[in-house]
């Protein structure tokens, strides 16, 4: 609403004029008149200076009345001209304020009248916008109708052309896609062709479904025999018990661990069942056996049916089933709440994500006079892993300390497959469920390796951690099992021998001297740390040609004062790699592959030039430290004859530009030592 103008607002202030006081009100109109004139053509700034020095003036006349009232006697005639002044000054400086507020109020008029200017002309633009968006739906909604036979697919061209009747098809010989009436006709005649389709399927479908209800009392009926025929078959393994137990046949036993196999999760069932029928077919030393509680074995089974079967239940099902799974919820929300707060939610979650199959599946493999190994192997609902924990039985007469951490279970099983330390999960999705989880490593009781996934699953033939699939299989896993075993046997009876100070003996078909002079002296295992200290090992590590999965140990060979130590990495697929020696000689000096090239030819031909196979690994270790002793004794009797006497049989002690020492043996009569 514009408002009112400064003459009407003046106006109404004043009280309703009467007759008598006319002419007064004409006199105040002219004035206010002049003055709404004056303030339109006065500058703001030129009033504010007259104000400023009105106020000036004022507070000067002011202050000089006081000093003349207090230096003088007070003179009545000057303080009237001054007081004169001082109103004079004050009138001038009423009427710029007159003029001011007449300046406000035209202003605010003013811009009251723009505003509804631009109100009126921004509500007419938004008319106009709103039109135009009304306009554009309108269009879009025109632009994308669609009739209802747009949704039905119908079939090709080619095949409404091959397959329909010529009734329909002799119209559209000679199709024209430009010509739109013959467009029309078509897609008439194609919707035609798709209901005669429609009612022919409809009737098939219903006749099939007939024929499945004749299945279906076909299907009862052959149950109820087979549940008749249960009974009968109880009471013939009754009766033949007797005859069980006079050929001692466990049909009992197999009968019970059948029904065990029934209830194991897929994985360890195939597992099972291969590894069974393996020991079967070849009669290993082998013991296969389930092992836990069938009672919880039986719910998770159930448990597991039941979850497959509200998966494919229809909606209609689902939507009936609505408030019984609303309820089951409320509770849940109830014991989750007290749950909070006496349980951790991280620990309950970590608890869940290792929650294992009640059953296991227990293997023992047992060597002639040698130890046993018993694996337990689990499966982890939520990580969807097998792992595997290892026990092994060692014989009475294992009683060196190196030889029993040898056959521990923690190494026993290490690297089984090429490449494979049983740190990280077979699965792909266990580094996802652990990240969701919070959890960025949880220790399982026993490795996750690659082999126990190839076992349970070996009928896939899938081996997880390589981008190709694996030809391991329960045969290949079984032989490496034994192998691995027979191997760790072999090797621990050696290091048994060797913590007495005695070098086994070595079978007559190996060509090596058998009277060495020098001695071992000392023999023990050390840390993979303490490997990496010291300066001999440096090449090693840095090539990495070491890792920290594979056994390390120490020996000292003594001759004299000469003092010879090596430091010893055995892999975990010994005798196929060979054990790697690296050398230190503590004579006239500390002596060593960095700055001795005479310790370099040592370490070739202690390290390399071995021909051996599976076979070896009952000597093939001895063999190396029995060669390192002969090596020793014809360094120190190449270098210093005088101080030790020859043992050992050689031409020159030293050959060529670079001056070689002999460290390769020839059976060449009761042998010989010659340069590479």
């Amino acid at each position: 609403m514009v408002k009112e103008t400064s003459s009407t607002s003046l106006k109404k202030k004043r009280k309703t004029p009467s007759a008598d006081n006319e002419g007064d009100l004409d006199i105040y109109k002219k004035v206010v008149d002049f003055e709404e004139k004056e303030s339109a053509s006065r500058q703001g700034a030129v009033d504010a200076n007259i104000y400023f020095e009105m106020c000036q003036d004022i507070k000067a006349t002011l202050a000089e009345m006081y000093e003349s009232k207090c230096k003088k006697p007070t003179d009545t005639s000057t303080n009237k001209e001054l007081l004169t002044d001082i109103c004079l000054k004050l009138c001038v400086i009423r009427k710029l304020n007159r003029v001011d507020k007449i300046k406000h109020v035209f202003g605010k008029e003013t811009l009251s009248t723009e505003k509804q200017k631009c109100d009126s002309i921004k509500l007419s633009y938004q008319n106009l916008v709103y039109e135009l968006h009304h306009l554009v739906a309108e269009t879009n909604k025109c632009l994308s109708f669609k009739s209802k036979d747009e949704d039905i697919e119908l079939v090709s061209f080619e095949e409404f052309m091959k397959e329909a009747p010529e009734s329909l098809t002799k119209k559209f010989i000679n199709y024209d896609k430009s010509n739109t009436e013959e467009n029309h006709n078509l897609r008439l005649a194609r919707l035609e062709w798709e209901l005669t389709q429609r009612k022919n399927l409809a009737e098939l479908c219903k006749s099939l479904e007939e024929d499945k209800k004749k299945l279906g009392k076909d299907l009862v009926e052959r149950k109820e025999k087979l549940n008749t025929l249960k009974p009968l078959l109880m009471n013939i393994i009754n009766a033949t018990k007797p005859l069980q137990e006079h050929l001692d046949v466990p049909f009992d036993q197999l009968r019970a661990e059948h029904k065990l196999a029934f209830l194991l999760p897929d994985p360890l069932y195939i597992f099972y069942v291969n590894i069974i029928s393996y020991k079967n077919v070849y009669e290993l030393n082998l013991n296969v056996s389930i092992k836990g509680d069938q009672d919880d074995a039986t719910r998770w089974k159930e448990a597991q049916e039941t979850t497959k079967e509200s998966q494919n239940d229809d909606e209609s099902e689902q939507e009936a089933d609505i408030p019984e799974v609303e309820e089951v919820v409320e509770v849940k929300k109830r014991r989750h709440r007290k749950s909070v707060q006496q349980v951790d939610p991280m620990e309950e979650k970590r608890t869940k994500l290792l929650e294992a199959h009640p059953l296991f599946v227990e293997i023992t493999a047992e060597l002639e006079r040698g130890p046993s190994i018993t694996a337990a192997f689990r499966y982890y609902t939520k990580l969807k892993i097998i792992t595997v924990t290892s026990k092994v039985n060692l014989p009475s007469n294992m009683t060196a300390n190196t030889a029993r951490d040898i056959l521990s279970s923690e190494n026993i099983l290490g690297e089984l497959c090429e490449g494979d330390v049983g740190v990280e999960s077979p699965n792909p999705a266990t580094q996802f469920q652990l990240k969701k989880s919070r959890h960025q490593f949880i220790s399982l009781p026993g490795a996750p390796n690659r082999l126990c996934l190839q076992m349970g699953a070996g009928s896939l033939r899938y081996r997880v951690g390589s981008d190709k699939a694996g030809g391991v299989n329960i045969e290949t896993v079984v032989k490496i099992l034994f192998t691995r075993l027979a191997a760790r046997n072999d090797l621990a009876n050696q290091l048994q021998q060797f913590e007495q100070s005695i070098i086994p003996k070595l079978p007559s078909t190996i060509d090596l001297p058998t009277n060495p002079v020098s001695a071992l002296t000392k023999w023990s295992s050390i840390t993979y740390q303490k490997f990496c200290q010291s300066l001999v090992t440096q090449p090693l590590v840095e090539e990495e040609i070491v890792s920290p999965s594979d056994l390390f140990y120490s020996c000292t060979l003594t001759r004299g004062n000469a003092n010879l130590q090596a430091l010893i990495a055995i892999k975990n697929n010994y005798p196929e790699a060979l054990p790697i020696f690296s050398l230190s000689l503590d004579y006239n000096g500390v002596q060593h592959s960095t700055n001795s090239d005479e310790i370099r030819d040592m370490e070739r031909a202690v390290n390399v030039t071995w021909e051996h196979g599976q076979k070896g690994s009952s000597w093939l270790l001895s063999a190396q430290i029995s060669h390192l002793c002969s090596c020793l004794d014809v360094y120190l009797e190449s270098v210093d004859p005088k101080a030790f006497c020859q043992s050992a049989m050689f031409l020159r002690n030293i050959c060529a530009r670079n001056r070689k020492r002999p460290f390769k043996f020839r059976k060449v009569g009761t042998g010989i030592f010659t340069q590479y």
